[in-house]
């Protein structure tokens, strides 16, 4: 699907890539060594944490490189973006997406502690842990930054909740397909952005994630977009997230009246901003 785009500021243009950190070029890197195969537990089901007597997370990093190993930044991230021509967004929500980015993209709830569900989850920076619980029929993802919060995936076979009260992570039910944690979520609210571009959504967003561990250090993410309220038709994007290796999860305190001025770039229309 092809969309016009509408300029609805003379001095600003709509970001091209989505789903897309900035990428910095890096001259005669060398490559990661080839990695080690997926973990798993005992009873053979892929395993997304560390391998038994080890540690480390998982977090996003916009070049494919050997980095320093004390660093919490991930070894390897590669990205799949998809081009803002091919997401379906209602007129509406086009104008909102344009709007925030004329901002900066420095109204994002994030960096006043909001949480972020969905894909923004997934690529908040300094990472998350995916915690398998078998005996509790459940799966947690752990989140370092923000407001250092947990999300709660349901494996025991329930049925989404019938007059779900939107929350900021919604409601999540998960089954495998093969390797593969298949993550159901409805029931999000509009108060945080489930991007980080500043693509916009409604509490009638349905999210549909796929979590593939394609071997020790690398996970494919790919998602599944369906919010009528915003969005013309289903839109798919994804991309990997990488495994930094021995690293631990650290503290991360967000709510003491932190509103993260250094991550707004448009300090000059604060006064403009709704908190």
């Amino acid at each position: 699907m092809q969309i016009k785009f509408r300029q609805i500021f003379t001095t600003f243009s709509l970001v091209p890539l989505l789903f897309l950190a900035t990428t910095t070029t890096f001259a005669a890197e060398p490559e990661a060594p080839p990695s080690l195969p997926a973990p798993r537990h005992a009873d053979g089901r892929i395993n997304f944490g560390p391998p038994e007597g080890e540690a480390g997370f998982w977090a996003r990093r916009t070049a494919n490189l050997v980095i320093n190993p004390n660093s919490y930044e991930a070894r390897a991230t590669l990205r799949s973006p998809i081009h803002i021509d091919a997401v379906p967004l209602q007129p509406w929500a086009l104008a909102m997406t344009n709007f925030r980015h004329s901002l900066y993209l420095a109204s994002e709830p994030y960096t006043r502690c909001k949480p972020a569900g969905g894909p923004r989850q997934i690529m908040s920076p300094y990472g998350f842990e995916i915690i398998d619980m078998p005996e509790l029929e459940r799966v947690y993802i752990l989140t370092i930054s923000n407001a250092m919060t947990y999300r709660i995936i349901y494996m025991d076979g329930r049925e989404h909740p019938a007059n779900l009260h939107p929350s900021y992570f919604g409601h999540s039910v998960g089954h495998w397909e093969g390797d593969t944690l298949v993550v159901d979520t409805i029931g999000m609210n509009e108060s945080s952005w489930m991007s980080r571009d500043g693509l916009p959504s409604t509490d009638q967003l349905h999210l549909t994630e796929r979590f593939t561990r394609e071997n020790k250090d690398t996970m494919q993410y790919k998602v599944t977009i369906d919010d009528p309220g915003a969005y013309t038709a289903p839109w798919e994007s994804g991309f990997v997230v990488g495994w930094s290796d021995g690293e631990e999860m650290f503290e991360y305190v967000c709510q003491e009246n932190n509103l993260s001025p250094e991550s707004m770039l448009g300090e000059g229309r604060i006064s403009t901003i709704v908190p």
